[in-house]
């Protein structure tokens, strides 16, 4: 047998390593939930950064008109428009009547950095827009010309002028600290 004392010892070491052991686990449980929130935001990131450099892929060197008829240049950025262009999407099954031209405009409103596509690169309203990534403060565009140097505002000499590159530099709710910078090759930039 073991005596009263021991039996209290035996008890409060156990517990001390039950205590241990159970703030340890809490300790990995949020640990794993910080990972996965933070992974998830690495996905939205990529997801973001693939649909604006396929987007930028395909962009033209082309002007168009807006729903009114009035002419706009190939690349537009003005205030809460990041960026609006043209761009050229390929058809499998092409359809009668259904222009493989279409007009995508980035936009940042309520934290959130939206894409909305018209169906056509001329005359046709823009759809409702998407919102691509959350959760964002500001974001600043810059463009780079075929000299190599880098404007923040867009102000081609020709309407079917298009720079060669795009940087867009994000600053994240809470994380003003840090920005977020992208850069971008523009596919119809070098033309």
């Amino acid at each position: 047998g073991f005596t009263m004392v021991e039996m209290m010892v035996a008890l409060f070491i156990f517990g001390m390593i039950a205590s241990a052991s159970v703030l340890l686990l809490r300790q990995t449980v949020e640990a794993e939930a910080r990972s996965a929130v933070r992974l998830e935001e690495m996905g939205d990131l990529r997801r973001f950064s693939a649909i604006m450099a396929q987007d930028l892929t395909l962009m033209l060197p082309r002007p168009s008109r807006d729903a009114l008829g009035s002419d706009r240049v190939a690349l537009m950025s003005e205030d809460e428009l990041l960026l609006g262009f043209s761009r050229q999407v390929a058809q499998i099954d092409p359809q009668p009547g259904v222009s493989s031209l279409q007009r995508v405009e980035w936009a940042l409103g309520e934290g959130r950095l939206t894409r909305a596509i018209a169906a056509k690169a001329d005359g046709a309203k823009t759809g409702a827009p998407v919102a691509i990534l959350e959760g964002i403060d500001s974001a600043r565009v810059r463009f780079r010309d075929k000299q190599g140097v880098w404007q923040t505002d867009w102000r081609p000499q020709r309407t079917d002028e298009l720079p060669i590159a795009i940087e867009l530099t994000l600053v994240q709710t809470g994380n003003a600290a840090r920005p977020l910078t992208l850069q971008f090759l523009v596919a119809g930039g070098g033309a």
